[in-house]
Formats: structure tokens, sequence, C-alpha cells
């Protein structure tokens, strides 16, 4: 884990995202339960942070399913939701 995670709150999902506290914003930490979007079925795992948002609109993240570590981002979904989609490279 790249952030420490100092604040939780719940998502209207179920989702809890962990934030972290310091002297500017609170930063995106750790979204436990997360939901996964573009993989088969409705899986929710612990999606980590791994770096600073590299667009306005997403964050770099990591998903560790069965034993392998999935790389993708965090973005919102139409509901507000933050939500992890998986990336090819």
């Amino acid at each position: 884990m790249l952030y420490r995670a100092d604040v939780a709150k719940k998502q209207s999902d179920g989702a809890t995202v962990w934030r972290t506290e310091w002297m500017g914003a609170p930063s995106l930490a750790r979204i436990n339960d997360c939901r996964l979007v573009c993989l088969a079925g409705d899986m929710r795992r612990t999606v980590y942070i791994t770096g600073e948002p590299d667009t306005y609109f997403s964050v770099p993240a990591v998903a560790i399913v069965a034993r392998a570590r999935v790389r993708g981002f965090v973005t919102q979904d139409d509901d507000g939701n933050l939500v992890f989609r998986h990336t090819y490279y």
C-alpha cells in the first residue's frame, strides 16, 4: 500500500473508500469491496491506489485477483460510485 488510510466513508454501493488526511486536500488511498467493472461477474476486491491521478477522471490502481496483480484505474460510474477498471498493458 503506497498511501496510509486515515478516514473511511461508505459509498451507496457498499464499498468503503479510505482517504489520507494531509496538509492539502484528502487523497484517495484504498477502496475495500470495490466493484471490478470490466471483469466477468460481479467481483469485488480491495483496490490499492498506486500513484497520483494521471488525468482528471482516473487514478492508477491495482487489485489482487486469484493471487495475481491486476493493473487498472479507479473512476466513477454513472451513479457517482468509485469503481475499478482493468487495463490490458
